[in-house]
């Protein structure tokens, strides 16, 4: 039994070889053979007169814009995620940025495919995260920013004259304090009011 396992195995390296040195040798031969075979030079005169057709990549319901805003006032960048309108759908590259350059020409497109859009826009103002601390009508008063970049009064409390400040704070007050989260607000107004 053993003698007849020790031919089983001898035979079936020995195959393994012998196919490895074949398949070896006649792929090596073909490689040869095929390299004189087709000249480099006819087939790149065959290859520059075929015209390439590429699809053209339109805008589905299914693709989103991504718009990143840059405020140049306080250098922050906001990145805002939509869904696209119906009036551009069907619209290729070149459509859509004839369509932004003549409803939005401050806005660039930066990137296009059917899955999205990569839109850039600069503005000189600051952005709508920060609250401003400053007076209404004599009074201590939060003011936000809106998306043009002008401030709106958010809240006044009434119960806080600025007259009973020290004139620094007044004038700080009136010039406009700029904090850039709720919990800066919170601490900001600590001092005033408490």
């Amino acid at each position: 039994m053993k003698k007849h396992n020790i031919i089983v195995i001898s035979f079936s390296i020995i195959l393994t070889l012998a196919s490895f040195i074949y398949g070896y040798r006649t792929m090596k031969n073909r490689d040869q053979m095929g390299s004189k075979d087709i000249p480099i030079a006819e087939e790149e005169k065959d290859s520059s007169g075929l015209e390439i057709l590429k699809e053209d990549i339109r805008i589905t319901p299914n693709t989103f814009i991504e718009k990143s805003i840059f405020y140049g006032d306080c250098n922050h960048n906001i990145t805002q995620l939509n869904n696209v309108d119906d009036t551009i759908i069907n619209m290729n590259e070149s459509e859509y940025k004839k369509h932004m350059k003549e409803n939005y020409p401050n806005i660039k497109v930066i990137d296009f495919s059917a899955e999205r859009i990569i839109l850039h826009e600069q503005r000189n103002h600051m952005c709508p995260n920060h609250y401003i601390i400053g007076e209404s009508d004599g009074k201590i008063a939060i003011y936000r920013i809106d998306e043009n970049g002008e401030r709106y009064l958010d809240k006044v409390f009434d119960d806080y004259p600025i007259s009973l400040l020290k004139k620094i704070d007044q004038e700080k007050l009136m010039e406009g304090i700029v904090v850039d989260s709720e919990e800066e607000l919170s601490n900001v107004l600590e001092n005033f009011i408490s």
